[in-house]
């Protein structure tokens, strides 16, 4: 068998690209121009003019600095811009030209969140997946489609960036975050960027906005990583050679939408089978996040009591989230794929074929079965103790486990229990008050908001939550030093106390101009 390498960044295949350019306008560089115009005056029409934050004189001290620079952090960095907090930066470990996972890991043709949900416009109704939709392929296009095809939600995120003014640092990845040396004072934040350059920024406030891997990293069973060699599986967030995959056998564990999406792929650049292994007895066909797409859900879970949001995220987390039908067609457009229900794995070794070659044996519940290439549709876990950038805080962030009875022993009892804005809190009240400007807005926020966190479903009311609590939390450090500015403050409207004198040029005949 080839090595299958994690070399390549998997891509779709050209054809993908080449109807996206056959669908757009020949108007369409004219159009996005007129729309970018509309989006930056709607922007200044609706902008707070004033700069409000106290500053040091010659502080270089960021207001908030976002870890992530796909929608979520993106979306963040725009809610705090419309604040008028202005010092954010966002770091982004991929090339300029990523934004997020939708040209690494997505692999689905289209998205699976309904198109016309709210989302990372906020406020600024033009800024929407809409609008730049309609711009780029016609009002009639968008008319027409269920769902956004993923590459041009990539290109919308790029232009979304570009037209926000959200200032992003690309190949910088966050090698250390410290605490601050007094309890007030900003975070270090030690940074590699990308030629090895290390620099140090200070920001009084973080927000780490890392996808689905951002509550802990990826999870992988114990029976694949510790029998396989590691170039034989992979799990479906990897960096993944398809075109190596041409000719083999992929075996797939999950299926979720990303097994279907990965084993479309794989078949997509030409394996010869791709099978679909599932423990269930039928494949899921409910989606219960269709149910979860309304304000009550989305912005204001959080207010519920520790008792209703736990029982709740129990219920729901033990719900599976099904493909799209989209992606089952797909992959049932190729003879050579199959899916296995109620098949568990039981098992997996290298076994020597007659030939003397090395192939992957999976004992199932319903036999064995041979494969190549395993690939791991196994989803993530939550364990912050598996996040670098937070080695010096873990110890200090109370878990769900900490503060709930019921979630003692519980895998969800690993996730952050966490304040209205998606700020960590103190396992032991007193002990590290800077947590509550530590953000997480990663998968684990779902134990304590819901479906709302980076996942599209969510995004509008946690970039809102974020944004809201941030700003009050400034507000109120900033407070002694406001209050003195408004003692001091003079803005003289009353310039003549009797008749007007008309040699100043300005007379009003009437109350209407």
């Amino acid at each position: 068998m080839t090595a299958v390498t994690s070399d390549a960044v998997a891509s779709a295949p050209d054809t993908v690209t080449a109807a996206q350019d056959s669908r757009r306008l020949p108007d369409a560089e004219e159009r996005l121009a007129a729309l970018r115009a509309r989006v930056h005056e709607d922007i200044a029409a609706t902008s707070h003019s004033r700069d409000w934050i106290p500053r040091d004189p010659g502080s270089s001290e960021l207001d908030v600095l976002v870890i992530g620079g796909g929608q979520a952090g993106l979306g963040a960095a725009f809610a705090l811009q419309r604040q008028r907090i202005d010092r954010v930066l966002v770091v982004d470990d991929g090339p300029e030209q990523q934004v997020g996972c939708w040209d690494r890991y997505a692999r689905m043709h289209t998205l699976r969140s309904p198109k016309h949900m709210r989302g990372i416009e906020f406020d600024v109704p033009s800024l929407h997946v809409r609008r730049w939709f309609e711009a780029v392929y016609g009002e009639a296009a968008w008319a027409a489609v269920e769902l956004v095809p993923r590459l041009d939600w990539n290109d919308y995120l790029r232009w979304y960036r570009e037209v926000t003014g959200v200032r992003v640092r690309h190949q910088t990845r966050v090698a250390a975050i410290h605490r601050p040396a007094t309890p007030d004072g900003p975070f270090s934040v030690e940074l590699s960027g990308p030629a090895g350059d290390e620099t140090t920024v200070t920001a009084r406030r973080i927000v780490c906005a890392l996808g689905l891997a951002g509550g802990g990293g990826a999870r992988v069973p114990d029976l694949i990583s510790s029998s396989l060699p590691r170039e034989r599986w992979f799990h479906t967030e990897d960096p993944i050679d398809f075109a190596a995959l041409r000719g083999l056998r992929v075996a797939v564990l999950g299926g979720g939408a990303s097994g279907f999406d990965n084993a479309a792929t794989a078949l997509d650049h030409g394996a010869v089978r791709a099978h679909v292994f599932v423990r269930r007895a039928t494949l899921p066909a409910s989606n219960p996040l269709r149910w979860m797409e309304f304000p009550g859900m989305q912005e204001r879970f959080y207010d519920l009591d520790d008792d209703a949001k736990w029982e709740f995220g129990v219920m729901s987390g033990g719900l599976p989230q099904p493909p799209t039908q989209h992606s089952v067609w797909r992959c049932f457009a190729h003879s050579g794929f199959a899916l296995h229900t109620g098949c568990g794995w039981k098992a997996v070794s290298m076994v020597s074929t007659d030939a003397g070659e090395q192939e992957i044996a999976i004992d199932t519940d319903r036999g064995r079965f041979h494969a190549d290439v395993v690939l791991a549709a196994t989803g993530y876990t939550v364990d912050l103790r598996l996040r670098p950038e937070l080695v010096e805080f873990v110890d200090d962030i109370a878990l769900w486990s900490d503060r709930h009875p019921p979630a003692v022993d519980h895998p969800a009892g690993l996730s952050p229990y966490l304040g209205p804005g998606f700020e960590f809190t103190e396992r032991d009240p007193g002990t590290a008050p800077w947590l509550s400007r530590l953000h997480h807005f990663s998968t684990g926020a779902r134990a304590s908001m819901g479906v709302t966190g980076n996942q599209l479903s969510g995004i509008y009311g946690g970039i809102g939550r974020i944004a809201s609590t941030i700003t009050t939390a400034i507000t109120r450090e900033n407070w002694g030093r406001l209050a003195g500015d408004f003692a001091s403050f003079e803005h003289i409207e009353v310039r003549s106390v009797g008749p007007h004198d008309a040699s100043d040029g300005w007379y009003p005949t009437s109350s209407r101009f």
